[in-house]
Protein backbone atom coordinates (compact mmCIF):
# COMPACT_ATOMS: atom_id res chain seq x y z
CA UNK A 1 0.00 0.00 0.00
CA UNK A 2 1.63 3.77 -0.80
CA UNK A 3 1.56 6.11 1.66
CA UNK A 4 0.35 9.88 1.29
CA UNK A 5 2.12 12.46 3.67
CA UNK A 6 0.30 16.04 2.30
CA UNK A 7 -0.96 14.69 -0.92
CA UNK A 8 2.54 13.33 -2.10
CA UNK A 9 2.25 9.80 -2.56
CA UNK A 10 5.20 7.69 -1.61
CA UNK A 11 6.44 3.90 -2.11
CA UNK A 12 5.91 1.65 1.06
CA UNK A 13 8.57 -0.41 -0.06
CA UNK A 14 11.80 2.62 -0.40
CA UNK A 15 10.09 5.61 0.47
CA UNK A 16 10.46 7.31 -2.86
CA UNK A 17 8.57 9.57 -4.66
CA UNK A 18 9.83 8.58 -7.61
CA UNK A 19 6.15 6.72 -8.78
CA UNK A 20 6.02 6.52 -12.41
CA UNK A 21 2.32 6.03 -14.11
CA UNK A 22 1.15 3.64 -16.68
CA UNK A 23 -1.19 4.00 -19.07
CA UNK A 24 -3.08 0.97 -17.70
CA UNK A 25 -3.72 2.74 -14.44
CA UNK A 26 -0.53 1.19 -12.42
CA UNK A 27 2.14 3.32 -10.59
CA UNK A 28 5.20 1.78 -10.64
CA UNK A 29 8.19 2.72 -8.19
CA UNK A 30 11.48 4.36 -10.32
CA UNK A 31 13.50 2.61 -7.41
CA UNK A 32 12.87 -0.18 -6.46
CA UNK A 33 10.04 -1.32 -9.32
CA UNK A 34 7.17 -2.02 -6.42
CA UNK A 35 3.90 -1.90 -8.58
CA UNK A 36 0.66 -0.16 -7.38
CA UNK A 37 -2.85 0.31 -8.95
CA UNK A 38 -3.58 3.90 -9.19
CA UNK A 39 -6.96 4.80 -7.15
CA UNK A 40 -6.59 8.46 -7.24
CA UNK A 41 -6.37 11.15 -9.92
CA UNK A 42 -3.49 11.29 -12.41
CA UNK A 43 -2.39 15.19 -13.20
CA UNK A 44 -2.82 15.62 -17.06
CA UNK A 45 -0.05 18.74 -16.89
CA UNK A 46 3.03 16.81 -14.61
CA UNK A 47 1.64 13.29 -14.46
CA UNK A 48 1.38 13.19 -10.65
CA UNK A 49 -1.36 10.91 -8.67
CA UNK A 50 -3.06 13.09 -6.51
CA UNK A 51 -5.92 12.17 -3.76
CA UNK A 52 -9.28 11.06 -5.65
CA UNK A 53 -11.22 13.75 -4.16
CA UNK A 54 -8.69 16.55 -5.26
CA UNK A 55 -9.94 18.80 -7.51
CA UNK A 56 -6.34 20.54 -8.18
CA UNK A 57 -2.88 19.52 -8.56
CA UNK A 58 -1.01 18.58 -5.35
CA UNK A 59 2.18 19.11 -6.79
CA UNK A 60 1.40 22.00 -10.27
CA UNK A 61 -1.77 23.02 -9.12
CA UNK A 62 -3.48 22.55 -12.59
CA UNK A 63 -7.10 21.45 -12.77
CA UNK A 64 -7.52 17.86 -12.74
CA UNK A 65 -9.99 17.46 -14.87
CA UNK A 66 -8.87 16.19 -18.05
CA UNK A 67 -11.50 18.18 -20.28
CA UNK A 68 -11.08 21.07 -18.54
CA UNK A 69 -7.47 21.08 -18.65
CA UNK A 70 -7.86 20.92 -22.80
CA UNK A 71 -10.60 23.64 -22.75
CA UNK A 72 -7.64 25.32 -21.45
CA UNK A 73 -5.01 24.69 -23.12
CA UNK A 74 -6.22 23.99 -27.02
CA UNK A 75 -9.36 25.52 -26.90
CA UNK A 76 -9.19 29.65 -27.27
CA UNK A 77 -10.83 31.45 -24.50
CA UNK A 78 -12.50 33.81 -27.06
CA UNK A 79 -12.61 34.45 -30.84
CA UNK A 80 -10.76 38.02 -29.58
CA UNK A 81 -8.04 36.17 -28.64
CA UNK A 82 -7.57 33.91 -31.03
CA UNK A 83 -7.56 37.02 -33.61
CA UNK A 84 -4.89 38.55 -31.49
CA UNK A 85 -2.73 35.23 -31.17
CA UNK A 86 -3.10 34.56 -34.75
CA UNK A 87 -2.52 38.45 -35.65
CA UNK A 88 0.80 38.07 -33.44
CA UNK A 89 2.06 34.92 -35.22
CA UNK A 90 1.31 36.53 -38.47
CA UNK A 91 3.25 39.35 -37.33
CA UNK A 92 6.28 37.05 -36.05
CA UNK A 93 5.87 35.20 -39.47
CA UNK A 94 5.80 38.84 -41.80
CA UNK A 95 8.90 39.63 -39.72
CA UNK A 96 11.22 36.70 -40.03
CA UNK A 97 10.09 36.57 -43.70
CA UNK A 98 10.75 39.87 -44.56
CA UNK A 99 14.03 39.15 -42.58
CA UNK A 100 15.02 36.58 -44.72
CA UNK A 101 14.02 38.30 -47.80
CA UNK A 102 16.41 41.27 -46.98
CA UNK A 103 19.63 38.65 -46.38
CA UNK A 104 18.79 36.85 -49.61
CA UNK A 105 18.96 40.35 -51.83
CA UNK A 106 21.79 41.47 -49.49
CA UNK A 107 23.55 38.76 -50.28
CA UNK A 108 22.60 38.55 -54.23
CA UNK A 109 23.84 42.12 -54.40
CA UNK A 110 27.31 41.65 -52.90
CA UNK A 111 27.11 38.79 -55.80
CA UNK A 112 26.33 41.49 -58.51
CA UNK A 113 28.74 43.56 -57.23
CA UNK A 114 31.82 40.80 -57.04
CA UNK A 115 30.82 39.99 -60.52
CA UNK A 116 30.69 43.08 -62.02
CA UNK A 117 33.93 43.85 -60.49
CA UNK A 118 35.55 40.53 -62.55
CA UNK A 119 33.62 41.46 -65.32
CA UNK A 120 35.00 45.29 -65.34
CA UNK A 121 38.71 43.11 -64.95
CA UNK A 122 38.04 40.97 -67.44
CA UNK A 123 37.59 43.63 -69.59
CA UNK A 124 40.69 46.45 -68.57
CA UNK A 125 42.65 42.86 -69.19
CA UNK A 126 41.25 42.56 -72.84
CA UNK A 127 41.63 46.33 -73.68
CA UNK A 128 45.06 46.06 -72.54
CA UNK A 129 45.81 43.26 -74.31
CA UNK A 130 43.95 45.03 -77.62
CA UNK A 131 46.27 47.34 -77.12
CA UNK A 132 49.63 45.65 -76.61
CA UNK A 133 48.52 43.84 -80.21
CA UNK A 134 47.86 47.20 -81.89
CA UNK A 135 51.06 48.47 -80.45
CA UNK A 136 52.57 45.08 -81.98
CA UNK A 137 51.45 45.74 -85.36
CA UNK A 138 52.51 49.22 -85.90
CA UNK A 139 55.73 48.67 -84.69
CA UNK A 140 55.77 45.48 -87.46
CA UNK A 141 54.40 48.22 -89.55
CA UNK A 142 57.19 50.94 -89.07
CA UNK A 143 59.94 48.50 -89.24
CA UNK A 144 58.47 47.08 -92.66
CA UNK A 145 58.30 50.83 -93.66
CA UNK A 146 61.74 51.54 -92.65
CA UNK A 147 63.01 48.67 -94.47
CA UNK A 148 61.33 49.21 -98.06
CA UNK A 149 62.70 52.85 -97.32
CA UNK A 150 65.96 51.26 -96.91
CA UNK A 151 65.78 49.59 -99.58
CA UNK A 152 64.71 51.91 -102.01
CA UNK A 153 67.48 54.61 -100.60
CA UNK A 154 70.15 51.98 -101.47
CA UNK A 155 69.01 51.23 -105.04
CA UNK A 156 68.47 54.78 -105.84
CA UNK A 157 72.52 55.21 -104.96
CA UNK A 158 73.61 52.30 -106.02
CA UNK A 159 73.98 52.22 -109.95
CA UNK A 160 72.43 48.83 -111.08
CA UNK A 161 75.22 47.24 -113.01
CA UNK A 162 78.23 48.28 -110.22
CA UNK A 163 79.28 45.84 -107.73
CA UNK A 164 77.83 46.40 -104.07
CA UNK A 165 80.67 47.66 -101.41
CA UNK A 166 80.73 45.34 -98.63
Amino acid sequence: MMKSTKGVLRCSGCGSTMLIPDPDGILTCAYCGTMYEITGRTCPHCEAVNLPEAKYCSQCGHLLDVLSFILETRAPTSTQEHLERVRREAAKIKAETEAASQERLRRWWAEEEERRRALAAAQAERDRQERMLLMGALVLAAVVVLAILIYMLVKALIPSGAPVPV
